[in-house]
């Protein structure tokens, strides 16, 4: 069976708070949505327990209550001090995937958790992962208070450091422009003898004056040679211009359809498609013919009866003609019974 790592934490309480547990379970969702882990679940199943499912985590809170125990919380700079606690808070964060879970990602994020945690509730220790000793809640947060503290020094030396860095770029900058400035503006004739410079610092070769001191590139022709560099085609001149490749196309599709091929591929197709729909309209067609005809007055003759007799017994079974039906039946009777001298009237 694989181990699973999990990253635990636990809170102090030197009061025993009711609330401890909602209120801390709030806390971790906002911190857990701060940093990217939405909560996709929540189960509240167990009065001093909740379960809250991410993305990549499972977070445990077990709120536990015991009597009076005194412990021993380390403070920063200080000797420990004995600190009675009545009841705990302990926080287990479990990856979902362990192989693919970064450790150090997973202790700040606990990390953070407690830090919330302690701010929120009323604290007097705290437990971090293994650690042998407990902490005090001023001492665990002294802890980010110094990181942050870092964090600003750093950034302030790291712009002290930024400013100077500008002024050998100045001083570079008025060098070249010095230097340019000391050309000659035109050539010296073969009589003009230069009178000689004084002596100046030596200067030393900068990329800078490298990009000064090379001519720009010369314009290429748009028609006529196209630039060649080791043999192969540079740049666009690989493309010919839009107006000549146009040109290309259309005379070649001309020749396409100029071809033997084309031209009895196309009346192949002509046709095939003649052929279709001929055959279609002959399906879609009925034929007319007088066979069809005696047939179909044969069909109708046929089915008159049986709607005569469907009509007849619909008629009779409606409730309108029922009354006047059954007056109509009895007195053929009475007439059949006095025709035959069976009754007298």
């Amino acid at each position: 069976m694989t181990q699973v790592d999990q990253y635990k934490g636990k809170l102090g309480f030197e009061i025993r708070d009711p609330d401890a547990l909602s209120n801390g379970s709030t806390a971790v969702v906002d911190t857990l949505e701060e940093y990217g882990h939405s909560v996709r679940q929540f189960q509240s199943r167990n009065p001093n327990l909740i379960r809250l499912d991410c993305d990549h985590y499972r977070v445990e809170l077990r709120y536990r209550r015991h009597p009076i125990k005194p412990t021993q919380a380390s403070a920063a700079g200080a000797d420990s001090t004995e600190t009675p606690l009545r009841s705990s808070l302990g926080v287990t964060l479990t990856p979902n995937h362990p192989d693919h879970c970064d450790v150090e990602l997973s202790e700040l994020l606990l990390a953070m958790i407690l830090r919330r945690l302690a701010e929120d509730l009323d604290v007097a220790t705290v437990d971090w992962l293994h650690v042998p000793f407990t902490l005090t809640r001023a001492a665990f947060l002294g802890v980010f208070e110094d990181a942050e503290t870092q964090a600003e020094s750093h950034a302030q030396s790291a712009a002290d450091h930024a400013v100077p860095d500008a002024y050998p770029v100045t001083e570079i900058a008025a060098e070249i422009a010095g230097i340019h400035a000391a050309k000659p503006s035109a050539p010296l004739s073969p009589q003009t003898t230069p009178e000689a410079p004084p002596p100046a610092a030596p200067h030393v070769a900068t990329p800078i004056d490298a990009a000064l001191d090379t001519p720009p590139p010369l314009p290429q022709p748009t028609n006529g040679a196209k630039p060649v560099a080791d043999g192969r085609l540079r740049g666009r001149a690989c493309f010919e211009p839009v107006e000549v490749t146009v040109a290309q196309l259309e005379e070649h599709y001309a020749a396409m359809l100029q071809s033997p091929d084309t031209r009895a591929t196309g009346r192949h197709a002509l046709e095939a498609r003649n052929r279709a729909r001929a055959r279609a309209k002959a399906v879609m067609t009925p034929p007319r013919s007088s066979g069809t005809a005696v047939a179909r007055l044969g069909g109708l003759l046929a089915a008159m009866p049986q709607r005569m007799i469907a009509t007849t017994s619909h008629l009779l079974r409606s409730p309108q003609l029922r009354g006047h039906l059954h007056i109509v039946c009895g007195a053929t009777a009475l007439l059949a019974l006095q025709s035959s001298a069976a009754v007298a009237f």
